[in-house]
């Protein structure tokens, strides 16, 4: 058994990651890349965007289950929270919804986060834990993959894109394309 442990210790310590979400990298030694996503933290506060999701239930913002359509607009920085919150947010954030009739919801504290590989192995993830409280156990979290494109001509990446929240553990799922992530 001590063998055992012993080998699952070795292996956990030989796979390093190192991340700095207030410098905004991430260094994978096992794929022997270095992510430098600064240059992504937007100088306005926030990124900016209103996409047309399904409603589930008032505001669960599933998009895998048709109820109702609803525009919601997004707010979402970059490995910072986001210092102004939009009108009627009042929880600490980096990524928050916000609905015509002014419900807002934060999906995770940029001060609460980590870097992890994207499971596809192309490009990176940014996990936010901490958001808008769901009941006394359980607060919203969200994750922002960074994937790669190439074809980008420049540095600079494509708007974020809201994908779906899995309503079983609270999370919302965005994504961003950028050649930064190759």
């Amino acid at each position: 058994m001590l063998k055992f442990c012993s080998l699952i210790i070795l292996s956990v310590l030989t796979y390093k990651v190192y991340a700095d979400v207030k410098s905004c990298t991430f260094t994978d030694t096992k794929a022997g890349k270095t992510y430098d996503f600064s240059s992504l933290i937007s100088p306005a506060g926030y990124y900016k965007f209103s996409q047309q999701i399904w409603s589930v239930n008032g505001f669960s913002l599933d998009s895998l289950v048709a109820d109702t359509q609803v525009n919601v607009t997004f707010y979402l920085q970059v490995c910072r929270n986001i210092v102004i919150p939009p009108t009627g947010c009042t929880d600490v954030g980096a990524i928050y919804a916000v609905t015509p009739d002014g419900k807002c919801q934060s999906w995770g504290n940029a001060n609460v986060s980590v870097f992890d590989p994207n499971p596809y192995q192309d490009g990176v993830n940014l996990k936010m834990y901490h958001g808008t409280a769901i009941d006394h156990l359980s607060n919203n979290a969200g994750t922002i993959y960074f994937v790669c494109n190439q074809d980008k001509k420049n540095m600079r990446a494509d708007m974020p894109t809201f994908e779906h929240v899995k309503a079983a553990i609270n999370q919302a799922h965005f994504k961003i394309f950028t050649k930064l992530a190759c």
